[in-house]
């Protein structure tokens, strides 16, 4: 019970009771509020930073589990793409001893960023560790496949180098278009007697005066120049070894004799319309043991294989050739 005071007055000489004003009570309220306040207050930060729940340790021993498995899983990951980098480069560079040429890049497949999962928020973090777990054991196993399959199907002794280095892999035309390979290997329409011939090589639709590359190491078995309205007209034959051999026919200029030791990509002529030709292009041929093979198989150098099946499509179509 609150005490009851007294003031004295000298005007009626007594003492008299002190009532407390609303002012004095509102203050007096106002204090006990700020005291409950930031009694409450320590309480609660009492509780969080020095009392500790069994539920609030076992979430914190799993916190520090956690950071110390995504430290773990970061280091495998940056693994592993260090591994896919390697195998990119083996492929390449193996790719380039066979075909003797540069490749051209494509789209590769993305690899997860160690930023993106060091800041993925923790609900995520679960579907971030299976998906890199997936991803890891997926790109392993085809790396595995990968090995295997070279070392079977591709491994090759120095002779056997030797003769793949002599193949014609590359087109007869630098820097070509996938849509010039205007008439393919088979069939055809002959532009002459418009009836139906088999068409011995592939016809690539180029401006007269484009330079025309051997697309194999080599030695220049034929260089005939022809007036003639007829047949090749001015055409090279290249003898490649291991029974193989090129023509190019219908060229305008021949920039080779007959027994030269040529290389690959070295310029042979120019694109012209020489022979039995109804518009300037070059008529590509490849003959393997005396008999003509579809010259298309053996462009594989030098291009994507987007461009490679395009080049593929094109040669498929029934049309009329231009020789």
């Amino acid at each position: 019970m609150a005490e009851t005071k007294f003031r004295y007055n000298p005007k009626t000489l007594r003492y008299e009771r002190v009532i407390p004003s609303i002012v004095s009570i509102a203050f007096r309220g106002f204090g006990y509020l700020i005291f409950g306040c930031l009694f409450f207050v320590g309480l609660v930060m009492l509780q969080n930073f020095v009392i500790e729940t069994p539920l609030e340790k076992s979430l914190r021993a799993e916190n520090e589990a956690l950071q110390l498995h995504k430290n773990v899983l970061v280091a495998s990951l940056q693994e592993s793409n260090r591994g896919i980098q390697d195998l990119r480069i083996e492929d390449q560079q193996l790719y380039e001893r066979l075909f003797e040429t540069k490749v051209v890049s494509e789209n590769e497949t993305d690899v997860y960023k160690k930023d993106e999962i060091l800041t993925a928020k923790p609900t995520l973090f679960a579907e971030w560790e299976k998906s890199v777990r997936n991803n890891f054991t997926s790109v392993f196993k085809k790396a595995q496949l990968r090995d295997q399959s070279w070392a079977q199907l591709i491994h090759i002794d120095k002779t056997k180098l030797y003769k793949l280095k002599l193949l014609p892999s590359i087109s007869p035309i630098p820097e070509m278009e996938a849509d010039k390979l205007v008439s393919g290997f088979g069939k055809r329409i002959n532009p002459f007697h418009k009836g139906i011939y088999q068409h011995d090589g592939i016809d690539f639709a180029m401006p007269a005066g484009t330079p025309v590359v051997a697309t194999a190491p080599g030695t220049i078995l034929r260089a005939n120049t022809s007036n003639q309205v007829a047949g090749f007209g001015n055409y090279v034959e290249i003898d490649h070894g291991n029974g193989i051999i090129t023509r190019y026919a219908h060229l305008a200029d021949l920039n080779v004799r007959f027994g030269q030791s040529v290389a690959k990509g070295q310029k042979i002529g120019t694109v012209g319309s020489s022979g039995g030709s109804i518009a300037p292009h070059l008529h590509y041929e490849v003959i393997r043991g005396g008999v003509n093979v579809n010259p298309v198989h053996y462009v594989v150098g030098t291009y994507s294989s987007t461009f490679y099946n395009n080049l593929v499509q094109a040669s498929e179509k029934r049309n009329q050739s231009l020789d």
